[in-house]
């Protein structure tokens, strides 16, 4: 594919039908989007929308450039995709992680996503997807698809608090144009707040009996 039609296949749309989960923006829980890319590889981008927690994203394939539009087009290798972040007060495992990823052009390699959580102390646990939906998928000429694709976990209770995790992901081939990305992440409430549950229902309970 020459430059022109790369360029035309990467035309920049965002989302179409996210999964954006009931939860998002609720207590005990991060998100971070990203719609615009400036760093094609050898640098974090960071988030563009507001609201988002300080988390990153880099391309760890070489070739790559950054659109006119902002996406971040793999024209020398497949993409390579590597978020990372920070996990609520750096001292908690998520028990749900939804990840939107839409893309131009060649499509996800669907067997790529991962998600790892780590700790301070050589903890680390890794797990695939517990679903993953097509939520929009139309012709992207020259070649490809046009697509948005939602990722979730459900994330069993690990023997560590987590730190940080990690979510990677890769384009099936070459000519894959990342046009955005969000991802939510979901905790169980802090032990003050689940006191604070635990009181409310026994409250509730008296109140009840009487």
């Amino acid at each position: 594919m020459g430059l022109a039609a790369a360029l035309a296949a990467s035309a920049h749309a965002g989302f179409t039908n996210p999964l954006i989960p009931s939860w998002s923006g609720g207590p005990n829980t991060q998100f971070a989007a990203w719609e615009s890319f400036t760093q094609p590889g050898g640098g974090p981008n960071l988030p563009d929308q507001a609201g988002s927690a300080p988390f990153s994203l880099m391309n760890y394939a070489p070739g790559a450039f950054i659109t006119s539009t902002g996406n971040l087009y793999g024209s020398g290798a497949p993409l390579f995709i590597s978020m990372m972040g920070g996990t609520q007060g750096n001292a908690a495992s998520p028990i749900n992680v939804v990840l939107n990823v839409s893309t131009a052009g060649s499509t996800l390699n669907m067997g790529s996503v991962r998600l790892w959580l780590f700790d301070g102390s050589g903890n680390v646990s890794f797990y695939s997807p517990t679903t993953s939906e097509v939520r929009f998928d139309a012709p992207s000429p020259p070649q490809g698809s046009a697509q948005t694709v939602a990722f979730t976990w459900s994330v069993p209770s690990t023997a560590f608090a987590a730190s940080g995790w990690r979510i990677e992901f890769g384009a099936s081939a070459v000519n894959m144009s990342l046009d955005a990305v969000r991802v939510d992440l979901q905790y169980v409430p802090a032990p003050g707040a689940l006191a604070l549950i635990g009181i409310a229902a026994a409250v509730g309970a008296r109140r009840r009996r009487r």
